[in-house]
């Protein structure tokens, strides 16, 4: 794995790219670490290939591996512990392929599409009910899948801070019912490997009551029962065993595999992230029937998904809106001119 691990780096960087060369050499005697290790980031950066490319490497790789194992071990007789090792490591690269798959389609999608097709969208709210004879997960999965989900759909916010999110994060009184989403880089209660992490300004994501009556209802009953989970304060946590986890946080790339499962029950890609452009979709809609300026429509997005004051971000979700207003607009003048012939 951690040969795997170093592949995984060298393979996201050019043919050029020279890992030897730490700071670009006119600044190699400043005397701010600060500084030294910015240039040094951006010199990674800027020698870092397309996400696309990246991924055919690894693909390779696990193809490769493959054929490598079967060439070299028969199937009847390999040892447990090789062939688990095998399955752990091919299991990863696999995970890492999928965490590469771009979704720069629907951030530059027509203004007239919809993040998820209608169709798709009643689809996957009908499969992901845990009463669902549709839903594709096992029974002990349903409940906290459905939480996954609807919490992704009902506040619009990213993998990984739905993923560090702790029952101390947890807001609900009188006020109302809200998550509490911040960043928190060097968090020592968390065990895992690759930790994730919230990228945006810190802010309270507000759900509907019922939805948190929800997650307090998994909380109590079925994360209580899982072997371990008392010893971590984060909300969703692994029902498997397979590699130890039980009873862990819940790994990032983990619910990917839950949205790969939904996936290929709808026959159409969804992810962690199309939920936030759905999100802003149902915003858009929803603000349309209330008395708001444009200006407060957008502060309130703003808020919504963590962005600062002078952020730009919401140019990227206002064509569909803007869209939408021009054509009412437009229409009510191609009535008027007709009306007048």
């Amino acid at each position: 794995m951690a040969e795997y691990s170093d592949f995984h780096t060298y393979c996201a960087l050019s043919s050029y790219a020279d890992l030897d060369l730490k700071v670009a050499p006119i600044f190699s005697h400043t005397e701010s670490k600060t500084f030294r290790n910015i240039i040094a980031s951006n010199i990674f950066v800027s020698s870092k290939v397309s996400s696309e490319t990246q991924r055919g490497r690894l693909n390779r790789l696990r193809s490769y591996l493959t054929w490598l194992f079967e060439q070299f071990h028969d199937p009847f007789s390999v040892g447990e512990r090789l062939d688990r090792n095998f399955q752990k490591l091919t299991m990863k690269i696999r995970q890492d392929e999928r965490s590469l798959s771009g979704n720069k389609g629907h951030l530059n999608r027509h203004p007239t599409d919809d993040a998820i097709p209608p169709d798709v969208f009643c689809k996957l709210l009908e499969i992901i009910r845990p009463s669902s004879t549709n839903n594709p997960f096992t029974q002990r999965n349903r409940f906290r899948n459905y939480l996954i989900v609807t919490l992704l759909l009902d506040t619009g916010i990213r993998r990984g801070a739905l993923a560090k999110l702790k029952i101390s994060d947890l807001r609900f009184d009188r006020f109302g019912a809200a998550l509490w989403i911040y960043a928190d880089r060097d968090d020592v209660s968390d065990p895992r490997l690759e930790r994730p992490n919230q990228k945006t300004k810190a802010h309270l994501a507000a759900v509907k009551p019922q939805v948190m009556e929800a997650v307090l209802f998994y909380i109590d009953r079925d994360r209580k029962l899982i072997l371990g989970s008392e010893e971590n304060d984060f909300v969703f946590v692994s029902n498997s065993n397979a590699k130890g986890t039980i009873g862990q946080p819940l790994a990032a790339k983990s619910i990917n595999e839950v949205f790969f499962r939904l996936s290929k029950v709808l026959g159409y890609r969804v992810y962690p992230h199309l939920m936030r452009h759905m999100w802003n979709d149902l915003f858009d809609d929803n603000s349309d029937h209330q008395n708001f300026t444009s200006q407060q429509v957008e502060d309130a997005r703003k808020y919504a998904m963590g962005w600062s004051a002078n952020s730009t971000m919401t140019e990227i979700y206002n064509n569909r809106r803007i869209h939408q207003k021009v054509s009412k607009i437009m229409q009510k003048h191609q009535d008027r001119v007709d009306g007048s012939k």
